[in-house]
């Protein structure tokens, strides 16, 4: 049964002649002596670091938390601390103990109190299987480990090992995270025992070994012993059924006939032999004396019971088990809400906001011990629906929904078809403004000052720069009507169409200027920007800024770099400036107009950011203008 003034949530379990100490789910402990008293052990009060593992040798006892491990010397009622991510506690020797832990294997010496790193890999279990060599688990596979050579070798591939234990000279037993129990050797697997075969879990936390031939697995579902025979083996589980506290075990251990069981709610202690031999059941039903339903109470229960899903159903039940001196509980499920077994004290069952169907109550009675009523009683209801919950109410809200998202999806394919007509009507405006941006670069006044220069070239009869003159003048006329009819020209074509523009003003201004356009690292030239966009500003700056000059050169720098977040352009001139911004945007300039026009269609369009800046340089020792274009480029 179990011990009444223990009924902690025990983590781990292990003994030393006669003695067993407890790990709890909190810092803290228990010893047992072996007349069954208790000695309660405080590590650190108030930490909620749980215990992993522990260990007990006389005196001396070894709380394994999640942070640290804690050796506490019960004499004396001292304590040591280690801070490592514990996994682990396994023996070594008589004086040795190995601790798993994230950061690798350690061995910690009892007499001289120090640790050692044997290697420095996680290792969730460890154990000796001679002077030498170690078996080491992984969280997935299992090793085999040299002490003296240092040399690690895969053994099974795919086990995540929680435990290790030896069952005689030839075989080991490991208790794994999900394939239930391996029995092998040095040399391989020699058998499987899993859910298949009767055990009551495949989660298998500990390992307690009974004899050569028996032992016992512990798991969140119950504790299984399992007896092995020449080919097979018998299994016998054991639940809050048979008495334990709880189907949580975290672990056992044996002394003689007595067996000390861990769980989440306590310690169980029992006699194997009548665990073995006690009755499963009691021999007695739970009764549904009357069932509740808004405040109405129903004792004829052969009558059809009929609720609604806003109701309160309450079951009143009575399980008349007098061994158990009113120390009862009722374990039961709503089939058809719910198949998963609910346990209470309460003989009042309350459900609260059933949906519409038909289900069926079941109840066992469990005795104070934990056997279970022999069957379960039964009683079948029905919720009925309210009307939003009808079928012909779901078909009205159907064709309601399903002609309001008609309407929607009309309303939306009627707004696209207008934006696309906004779109073609932006294309138009665009296409209008390349043929007036074609206007603002081949204007009148522009080919007659060209043709003027050419006459004065050939007057002079100075046939070679008339010659350079034309081919340039050519050029630049071939580029510019080819590139109106493009929407977009990659920066490489864009610094060639100036060249030639710049080359060309030159000739006719009798180097009145020197240019210079500069191309940043961070550019890459094959970026396309909206075509013939930048050239009405150098002309500006040439018109409007250095033709005027008398004391000085002019000088044109156009730059082009990127600044993380947008292609930045800018074209600065040593010209007469300009005193606000304004004053630029009264200039009758047509292709800068022209320019501000095309900006905002290339916005609206192509849903791109395009910012204009024009400002006076901010020295006042220095003359000119400076424009700075902000665009996102696209990639060719």
């Amino acid at each position: 049964m179990p011990v009444k003034s223990n009924s902690d949530y025990i983590k781990a379990i292990a003994k030393d002649n006669g003695n067993i100490i407890l790990g709890y789910n909190q810092s803290a402990g228990a010893l047992i002596s072996k007349d069954n008293r208790i000695k309660n052990i405080i590590l650190d009060k108030g930490d909620k670091d749980e215990n992993i593992s522990v260990y007990l040798k006389g005196n001396i006892s070894i709380f394994g938390l999640s942070g640290k491990v804690i050796v506490h010397d019960i004499a004396n009622n001292t304590s040591n601390k280690i801070y490592c991510s514990l996994k682990n506690i396994v023996p070594y020797t008589q004086d040795s103990l190995f601790f798993c832990t994230s950061g690798g294997l350690l061995t910690y010496s009892l007499k001289s109190k120090k640790t050692t790193t044997l290697f420095p890999e996680r290792v969730y279990t460890v154990f000796p299987y001679d002077k030498e060599n170690l078996f080491t688990g992984s969280f997935s596979d299992l090793y085999k480990y040299n002490i003296r050579t240092r040399k690690k070798t895969l053994f099974l591939k795919g086990y995540y090992f929680t435990d290790i234990k030896k069952l005689d000279d030839h075989t080991y037993l490991g208790a794994t995270n999900l394939n239930g129990i391996i029995l092998f050797n040095t040399q391989g697997i020699i058998r499987k025992i899993g859910k298949n075969d009767g055990l009551i879990n495949d989660q298998v936390k500990k390992i307690e070994v009974e004899n050569n031939n028996t032992f016992w697995a512990s798991t969140n579902s119950g504790i299984s012993r399992v007896e092995l025979t020449a080919k097979n083996q018998h299994i016998s589980n054991f639940t809050q059924t048979d008495g334990l506290p709880s189907d949580a075990v975290a672990g056992c251990a044996i002394k003689n006939d007595t067996i000390f069981i861990g769980t989440s709610k306590g310690l169980g202690i029992f006699s194997i032999k009548k665990l073995l031999t006690q009755e499963k059941f009691i021999h007695k039903k739970v009764v549904i004396n009357s069932v509740s339903i808004e405040n109405n109470e129903h004792y004829d229960l052969q009558k059809s019971l009929t609720a609604y899903p806003h109701n309160t159903v309450i079951f009143n039940l009575s399980f008349l088990d007098y061994p158990s001196l009113g120390k009862i509980s009722y374990k039961y499920k709503l089939e058809g809400l719910n198949n998963s077994w609910q346990i209470n004290n309460s003989s009042k069952v309350i459900f609260n906001s059933i949906p519409p169907g038909k289900y069926t109550f079941r109840v066992y009675g469990l005795g104070y011990n934990g056997k279970q009523s022999y069957a379960s009683s039964d009683l079948t209801f029905h919720i009925k629906p309210l009307f939003w919950q009808t079928w012909w109410f779901r078909l009205i809200l159907a064709i309601v929904i399903i002609g309001t998202l008609l309407m929607i999806i009309s309303s939306y394919l009627h707004k696209k078809k207008n934006k696309k007509m906004e779109k073609m009507e932006y294309e138009k405006k665009i296409a209008e403004l390349e043929l007036q941006a074609i206007k603002a670069q081949i204007n009148p006044h522009f080919i007659y000052n060209c043709l003027n220069s050419i006459q004065f070239l050939l007057y002079k009869k100075d046939y070679l720069e008339t010659e350079n003159y034309l081919d340039i003048f050519a050029k630049m006329i071939r580029k510019t009507l080819y590139y109106s009819e493009k929407t977009f020209m990659p920066i490489k074509d864009e610094v060639e169409y100036l060249t030639l523009y710049l080359d060309m003003e030159k000739l006719r201004v009798k180097d009145l200027f020197d240019y210079k356009i500069i191309i940043s690292e961070q550019v890459d030239q094959n970026w396309t920007i909206p075509s013939l966009l930048i050239q009405p500003f150098v002309e500006n700056a040439i018109k409007h800024g250095i033709s005027g000059l008398k004391d000085r050169k002019g000088e044109i720098l156009i730059s082009f770099d990127y600044t993380n977040v947008s292609l930045r352009i800018t074209i600065e001139d040593n010209g007469i400036g300009i005193s606000n911004q304004e004053s630029l945007k009264k200039d009758n300039s047509f292709g800068v107009k022209l320019s501000h026009k095309r900006i905002e269609t290339f916005k609206q369009l192509f849903d791109t950011n395009i910012f204009l800046e024009i400002n006076a340089f901010p020295e006042n020792n220095r003359q000119g203008t400076q424009i700075k274009l902000y665009i996102q480029p696209y990639e060719k």
